[in-house]
């Protein structure tokens, strides 16, 4: 009998153990998510120098320190990846994860924040308009809020 309950302290021990170190953060793909479907790839704002690379990553989810768990918990994560800013002759790559915020595309980012890869996280809602061809795509990013005004790019690939 003290083997039997030793046995099943153990494995309930192991369980314990094997779900403390897997993300609580999971990937929901959905075709029919336009932003999540439609935004990969490279998007160039037309009077500016700004080019944005968005490309899928869903690894970067078991990255995400445990100080973010409960600013997206029951959060539905519809993509994530790498989103990489081109601007001025500089190139910043960082981490992204697409939510909603009251009904509306939400990108969260992360970025460097004294050593961290994960310090800080910022964010922005954003659009995407599908064209009769991907060429005529076009993304619309904005600010935090929907009070701000809204910057149009084009796909390029």
């Amino acid at each position: 009998m003290k083997k039997t309950i030793a046995l099943v302290f153990l494995f309930t021990f192991m369980l314990t153990g094997y779900s403390q170190n897997e993300t609580p953060f999971k990937c929901i793909y959905d075709k029919e998510n336009v932003v999540a479907s439609a935004i990969d790839g490279t998007w160039k704002h037309e009077k500016d120098d700004v080019t944005i690379m968005f490309k899928k990553d869903t690894s970067i989810l078991s990255l995400i320190p445990e100080k973010f768990n409960k600013d997206f918990a029951g959060e539905v994560i519809y993509h994530a990846g790498f989103m990489t800013i081109f601007m001025k002759g500089k190139e910043l790559k960082v981490p992204f994860i697409l939510i909603t915020n009251h009904g509306n595309p939400h990108m969260v980012f992360f970025r460097d924040r004294q050593g961290d890869p994960y310090g800080d996280a910022e964010s922005f809602n954003l659009f995407v308009a599908k064209g009769k061809t991907k060429e005529t795509d076009r993304l619309f990013v904005g600010g935090d809020f929907n009070n701000q005004e809204f910057r149009e790019l084009v796909r390029i690939e």
